[in-house]
């Protein structure tokens, strides 16, 4: 009998740790790229290991395409439950973000975010037209149905933030059965989690922060940080070529090039784009020596700021794009350039000439010979020596003020002391 009743006690012990799981916890915040897919296979490894509950924390504008379709096949083969909860308040899973929060197997979105905005764009990130947009339309949008059919989410909608690239609050989300709970904070989301997956007890969290080579990999595909390293590694080189010897700034455009090239290589980006900043700054530079009137200036700026919005319009991306803010900022510090320069010429250019017989003009000099009778001399004006002549007679050691300089002879007049 105590037989039995030890086996019947290590069989419920079993029982109870078999539901006593853990959340293994991976936050991913920022642009989706093949950095995130091999942070996210990594730690789903280890949550597989342990046989946790794998949660992504997302917030997310878009991402790299085909990392996002490696990221919904991991899911896919997941061995573990996968549980993505966009969150915090504010945070959002468009685009590239839409197709993984959709593959998970439980999807929560905390009150005040949002899902949607999957329709791909051409390179220069308006709509795709004609044919090209019809094949390029079909393969998303399959993609889509094909995440919404194995998950049992609405087809309808998921299609259709594709198609007309819709975007839904967390609570219109949920009425059209797109999520599957709405929760107000973390504590509510863990309770809902432990009731989803039946668990005794709410699961404990075990949070995993990226490693350090994680940490500057995100860094770097983040797009302001791309365009950053453009424009580092540019003025940079301009510099060297201003001050050459040091090669300090030669070595900071070399490293600010080698990251922007590690960086590319993760998020394709528009050529285009690259070519039509090139030639913005190379246009405002120009400005500088060639008097255009502004108008240098204006195609400089108009290139720039093209250049930068369609920078990351690439195929195989997916609501990946500069800030409005940066693109203004870095506008706004060219143009106040520019407009500081531009005062500086026109303020020299109305100086009166410091150099040459313009710039003797109301000089005043003391007499150190002079030739009554030929009404000539020599003065000492401004440090130099020159050739005097005057209506007036005068006499060694008298003030004079020039009034004329013509072939190297200055017409003086007496000033009285």
């Amino acid at each position: 009998m105590k037989r039995v009743f030890f086996i019947i006690l290590i069989m419920l012990s079993a029982l109870s740790c078999l539901y006593a799981k853990e959340i293994y916890l991976v936050e991913v915040k920022g642009i989706i790229s093949e950095y995130t897919f091999k942070h996210l296979k990594s730690h789903m490894e280890k949550a597989e290991a342990s046989d946790s509950i794998f949660v992504v924390k997302l917030d997310t504008p878009g991402g790299v395409l085909e990392s996002t379709r490696k990221i919904v096949q991991l899911f896919f083969e997941s061995k573990i439950p996968i549980v993505v909860y966009v969150a915090p308040q504010g945070a959002r899973a468009t685009s590239a973000g839409a197709f993984i929060a959709l593959a998970s197997d439980y999807l929560v979105m905390a009150e005040g975010t949002h899902i949607g905005a999957a329709h791909p764009v051409n390179i220069t990130g308006d709509d795709i037209k004609g044919d090209m947009r019809k094949k390029v339309e079909n393969d998303t949008t399959a993609f889509m149905r094909s995440i919404s059919q194995k998950k049992g989410r609405n087809e309808e909608i998921a299609v259709d933030m594709v198609i007309n690239s819709i975007s839904l609050t967390a609570r219109e989300a949920l009425d059209k059965k797109i999520v599957d709970l709405v929760v107000k904070n973390e504590q509510e989301f863990l309770e809902k989690v432990k009731e989803h997956f039946k668990l005794d007890k709410i699961p404990t969290i075990k949070k995993n922060e990226p490693t350090i080579t994680e940490k500057i990999a995100f860094f770097l595909t983040d797009p302001n940080v791309i365009v950053m390293l453009v424009l580092i590694a540019i003025a940079a080189i301009f510099l060297e070529f201003k001050m050459p010897g040091s090669f300090i700034f030669a070595s900071i455009g070399i490293a600010a090039i080698i990251l922007f090239l590690l960086a590319i290589n993760v998020i394709p980006i528009n050529y285009l784009g690259l070519l039509l900043i090139f030639a913005g700054i190379a246009l405002l530079i120009a400005e500088v020596f060639i008097v255009s009137f502004g108008l240098l200036s204006i195609a400089g700026i108009v290139s720039l700021a093209s250049g930068l919005y369609i920078l990351f319009k690439n195929g195989g991306n997916m609501g990946i794009g500069v800030s409005i803010w940066f693109i203004s900022a870095i506008l706004i510090f060219f143009v106040a350039i520019i407009l500081a320069i531009g005062r500086l010429i026109i303020k020299d250019m109305r100086k009166k000439s410091y150099t040459g017989a313009e710039g003797m003009l109301e000089k005043i000099g003391v007499v150190i010979d002079w030739d009554s009778e030929k009404m000539s001399g020599k003065a000492k004006i401004h440090g130099e020596i020159w050739n005097i002549t005057s209506s007036k007679n005068l006499k060694e050691g008298d003030k004079i003020r020039v009034v004329k300089v013509e072939d190297l002879l200055a017409t003086v007049e007496h000033i009285d002391t």
